[in-house]
């Protein structure tokens, strides 16, 4: 009985919501995103509900940009209900993903990798191709001086970038069902405006408490941005947010190794379970302003 409640106050939130969204016009301002970004966390824990766990944890990243298609696309005067329509479309997204096979989860794309491999995906996408074909591969092997083999694999290494993330800064060796909270924060559509209110969040901090945060946050949206973005891009994006740690800024820029977590705790005089604890805080006091706009 406890579950039909829950699940039943969920669609009346995810209704609620939505009835909302349906209301603007113009679907590239702000107030649309933060509602768009609000609505996808009682619709994720209503799927819980729907489908199986472990589904819904494999095709994390499709399940996303599926829920943005459908509130896009929904026509109130189709002969069904938005619940029903996203469902529908959510399940044929998660047998899709099943499908085609799930990519072996076995290390996160480094980013030397990601790099080359972005350069594939925009040259196959700039002739309207899917990279993932293997006639397409075979063209951008002839485009570079990679074989087909190289190809492939770094195709492959950018999709599983998009699903697996670091469970910590020791092992990247481990995949993550539950993201991190810069991770869900940080979004390809609206990234500007979520530094903005990252940095915001920094601004009022206490000056004794600026002095750490500024490495671990710096350090944590690196590490969010660069399965999305370029070097150039995220250097672009950072450089003039006042949480930045320019040090890290210029690893990034070097193609040096980053400190771990605990080696910047060690630097800094800090107690690492401590920091994580704090950093954690942080991100999520972000997360609940955008929430509620």
């Amino acid at each position: 009985m406890e579950s039909i409640t829950a699940k039943s106050e969920l669609e009346n939130k995810i209704l609620s919501q939505y009835k909302e969204i349906s209301d603007f016009s113009d679907k590239t301002c702000i107030e649309f995103m933060k509602l768009l970004q609000k609505i996808y966390t009682p619709i994720w824990n209503w799927m819980f509900y729907c489908f199986n766990e472990d589904d819904i944890r494999n095709a994390g990243i499709e399940i996303f940009h599926c829920i943005k298609r459908c509130i896009l696309k929904y026509d109130e005067n189709e002969n069904h209900s938005f619940l029903g329509f996203l469902y529908s479309c959510l399940e044929t997204e998660i047998k899709h993903k099943k499908k085609r096979g799930e990519l072996s989860p076995i290390r996160m794309c480094s980013r030397d990798d990601y790099n080359k491999a972005i350069k594939l995906i925009k040259a196959a996408e700039k002739i309207g191709k899917n990279p993932s074909n293997e006639n397409v591969q075979i063209w951008l092997a002839k485009q570079t001086d990679w074989v087909l083999e190289q190809v492939k694999e770094l195709i492959v290494k950018y999709h599983q970038s998009q699903i697996i993330e670091e469970t910590s800064f020791e092992s990247s060796d481990i995949q993550n069902p539950y993201p991190l909270p810069e991770m869900q924060l940080i979004t390809i559509e609206n990234v500007k405006y979520d530094l903005e209110k990252i940095d915001k969040e920094f601004s009022s901090c206490q000056t004794r408490q600026k002095v750490y945060l500024s490495s671990f946050i710096t350090l944590r949206v690196i590490h969010a941005l660069e399965t999305r973005f370029e070097i150039k891009e995220i250097t672009e994006l950072l450089k003039s947010q006042s949480f930045t740690d320019l040090s890290l800024l210029e690893c990034l820029l070097n193609k040096a190794e980053f400190p771990s977590q605990k080696e910047l705790a060690l630097k800094l005089g800090k107690d690492e379970g401590y920091v994580s604890n704090r950093i954690k805080e942080f991100f999520e006091k972000v997360q609940r302003k955008i929430s509620i706009g």
